[in-house]
């Protein structure tokens, strides 16, 4: 199994590549030191509750997304969200819908 402080500083590289943030706009967000970023992000550094979870915030990800080293080993309930993130209402609505459908469809096929 992958050390988590590569897990965690894997993911941190990629959700701050997501929002197209620099490490030093990272670290002002975050309120922490841009050495703490690169630290963070080589995997040299473990760090506390609180900045992980200041990350996590500034990177506007659950806790949950910088944990995991593959997505289909996130709870389901994370996966979801994920899916969902970022959508307007309306999409929202039909993937939910389209999510219980398929669900009852199922229900009666198995």
């Amino acid at each position: 199994m992958k050390d988590i402080r590569y897990i965690i500083a894997d993911n941190v590289r990629l959700y701050r590549k997501k929002e197209n943030l620099t490490q030093a706009e990272l670290a002002e967000r975050a309120a922490l030191s841009l050495d703490s970023i690169k630290r963070i992000e080589g995997g040299k550094r473990t760090m506390s509750l609180e900045n992980f979870l200041r990350l996590s915030d500034a990177l506007y990800v659950s806790p949950s997304y910088l944990l995991y080293d593959q997505i289909d080993m996130m709870p389901e309930e994370e996966r979801i969200c994920r899916i969902l993130k970022g959508r307007s209402m309306r999409q929202k609505e039909y993937l939910l819908h389209m999510l219980q459908e398929m669900a009852e469809g199922m229900d009666e096929l198995l």
